[in-house]
């Protein structure tokens, strides 16, 4: 028992700290300036100084955003999972859904306009993000705000049937803003040269 506790207690640690990374991320990509603005009494416009990383390093962010992201999902999946489960560690589904909701606050703050980079044409873009965040970013904006708040009160909610409820609205409110603000998965169309492909050449000779 005692094991199990120190367990949970390191992996609330790590939760703690990844989301402690991603908020000075999210500060560092979008609110540089900040202590000049502070002493000079006015809001600094962006430019390309230390602290401005959407505009120096918009490569970076969209790299930042896209592994913030990926870390999110890791942590949903004890979540889905009560979809088709009895239960789950309530400990666990707890920590992360605390972590997941602090992560969700700071996700707006990841997509300043220089990372607008998505392009229809390529099949691998710099980015998934549709320009529609920019288009309507009150929207994207209040939708990161309502998964995030879905995520807290799953970290607050007791008992298999109410957690069941909370994980799926958290997961309802993740897809509300994916449908809307991120490109959609399409399987690999088979081209005809796929068909003339000459896989003994490329295989190694026996």
């Amino acid at each position: 028992m005692i094991v199990y506790y120190k367990e949970i207690h390191f992996m609330k640690q790590s939760l703690v700290a990844q989301v402690l990374l991603v908020a000075t991320v999210s500060l560092s990509a979008c609110s540089g300036g900040a202590d000049t603005a502070a002493n000079s009494g006015t809001a600094p416009g962006p430019g390309a100084g230390a602290g401005w990383t959407g505009i120096t390093n918009p490569k970076d962010v969209i790299a930042a955003r896209l592994r913030l992201m990926q870390q999110i999902e890791q942590l949903m999946l004890p979540i889905d999972m009560l979809e088709v489960q009895s239960g789950g560690d309530p400990a666990v589904l707890a920590a992360n859904s605390a972590a997941i909701s602090a992560m969700l606050q700071a996700v707006p703050h990841l997509f300043p306009p220089t990372t607008d980079l998505y392009d229809p044409k390529t099949e691998t873009p710099a980015t998934i993000a549709l320009p529609a965040i920019w288009q309507d970013f009150a929207t994207f904006y209040s939708r990161a705000d309502a998964a995030a708040k879905a995520a807290s009160n799953m970290a607050t909610a007791e008992g298999k049937d109410a957690q069941r409820r909370a994980g799926a609205q958290l997961r309802a409110s993740c897809d509300a803003c994916h449908v809307l603000f991120l490109r959609k998965y399409e399987k690999p169309k088979a081209k005809a040269s796929d068909a003339a492909f000459d896989f003994d050449s490329a295989l190694p000779a026996k």
